[in-house]
């Protein structure tokens, strides 16, 4: 064999070997996508990690509620506004104005400052 004839093959081998490196890296599920995919599965695995620890936090909740009536009464409470049947609720208007004002304690009160007593019945 001619020694042009080798460097012609060692020319091409390399080529080859050249673009087949190009479509391992950067091809259609190449090494790119590869790497793409494992930063997803990273991802989708966290996310399922969280999902499971409320799950298990959900079902902690659903055990409690079926045996614990103080928890029961205490979610009601909070999550639905309930009250016993002797319990009165106040609900009390905020003026806008109000909110950005400190409460005063008693002895720091001047008579203007105080309303109008309501009569006892």
């Amino acid at each position: 064999m001619k020694p042009y004839h080798v460097a012609i093959g060692f020319f091409f081998a390399g080529a080859l070997l050249i673009v087949s490196l190009g479509f391992i890296v950067y091809g259609d599920n190449g090494l790119r996508d590869f790497n793409t995919l494992k930063q997803e599965l990273r991802n989708l695995k966290a996310a399922n990690d969280l999902l499971q620890q409320e799950n298990i936090d959900l079902h902690r909740k659903i055990q409690r509620l079926k045996e614990d009536p103080e928890f029961m009464e205490t979610i009601a409470r909070q999550e639905l506004k309930m009250i016993k049947k002797d319990e009165l609720v106040f609900k009390f208007k905020e003026d806008d104005a109000d909110k950005n004002q400190t409460p005063m304690a008693p002895e720091e009160m001047k008579p203007e400052d105080m309303k109008k007593e309501i009569p006892h019945e």
